[in-house]
């Protein structure tokens, strides 16, 4: 299974492992570039099985279904906290951070204002652990601890550099430390220069990322979209992908309409059971934003559609908890 997790890797970033070591060991904090502008694109999609029949082929890891789509990250502003930790803001509008990094520290949060989860520690060595979420009985939160499981060489988009692959686990109730009862829930790479490679899940049905371009300190790499393109106001209306995401309990979902017109927002099941209605009114032109609460709803993958008399758009969106 990780040698097949391996080649779909090396396949998508075009990345060639080298046998021989980097001259010089890059800087920590590099692993997660954070200057304002810096854009990275990913295909996102969800596999359903797990075949071995063809170990050199892409599609032997993910059979992604026919809705994955290219999802855009972009760092718009940032700000720095009495803290001295550096807040970074990935959307127009949205008035919470999703992470927030200690430059002294190396340690990057994920969404620091509500969840403040230690995500990444960047100047671990291998084999090196740290908790991640702490077990909260009364909520029924179970811990969950990473592990650097591996630095290596590698060349990304042309690039010599390094890369460093995390696992994260669920902690067994009580447990503090990785053990036999530990579950492994996804493998996260990041290369040195250009921060998230991927995230890949072990349950089949679950996300996936894997960057196929990006644009960090004003130099692009791989294949990425204008930002005209991404940016072009639609003929008729506009659902933008839920921020944060993934996301726990709270979401923020962005649209705009072009002109007065009665539109419906509801939220589904991977079964197509509609689980909440978040909009179902008239409205003139303009940009709105809806607010999701999963608050009672399981961890997953949930569809949110938007419609309007001229059609419907879908999108994908992971509860996490």
């Amino acid at each position: 299974m990780k040698l097949v997790k391996f080649m779909t890797t090396a396949l998508i970033f075009g990345i060639i492992f080298n046998l021989s070591s980097v001259a010089q060991e890059p800087a920590s904090n590099s692993f997660f570039p954070f200057s304002v502008g810096n854009i990275w694109e990913y295909d996102q999609g969800f596999y359903l099985t797990d075949k071995l029949d063809f170990p050199n082929s892409i599609e032997n890891k993910f059979d992604l279904d026919k809705t994955n789509e290219i999802v855009r990250y972009e760092i718009f502003r940032d700000s720095i906290g009495n803290n001295g930790q550096i807040y970074l803001f990935y959307e127009v509008g949205i008035f919470d951070p999703l992470w927030s990094i200690d430059t002294s520290s190396s340690i990057v949060y994920y969404i620091p204002e509500r969840l403040n989860w230690e995500y990444y520690l960047l100047n671990a060595d291998t084999g090196d652990s740290w908790m991640v979420v702490y077990e909260d009985s009364s909520s029924g939160r179970q811990g969950r601890r990473a592990l650097l499981n591996k630095k290596y060489p590698a060349t990304v988009f042309g690039v010599s550099t390094e890369l460093i692959e995390i696992e994260y686990y669920e902690l067994n109730w009580g447990d503090t430390v990785i053990n036999q009862y530990s579950i492994k829930i996804n493998t996260e790479t990041l290369a040195s220069g250009f921060g998230l490679l991927s995230s890949i899940y072990e349950e089949p049905g679950s996300f996936n990322m894997l960057l196929q371009g990006c644009v960090i300190d004003g130099d692009t790499f791989g294949i990425i979209s204008s930002v005209k393109d991404v940016n072009k106001f639609p003929d008729d209306f506009y659902l933008s992908q839920n921020f944060p995401n993934p996301f726990n309990p709270l979401t923020k979902i962005t649209y705009s309409l072009d002109s007065r017109k009665f539109i419906t927002m509801k939220v589904y099941d991977l079964l197509g059971r509609e689980v909440a209605t978040l909009v179902e009114a008239e409205k003139p032109a303009g940009v709105y934003e809806a607010i999701f609460d999963g608050d009672n709803l399981a961890s997953g993958v949930y569809v949110y559609r938007l419609s309007t008399n001229n059609g419907s758009v879908s999108k994908k969106m992971i509860l996490i908890k």
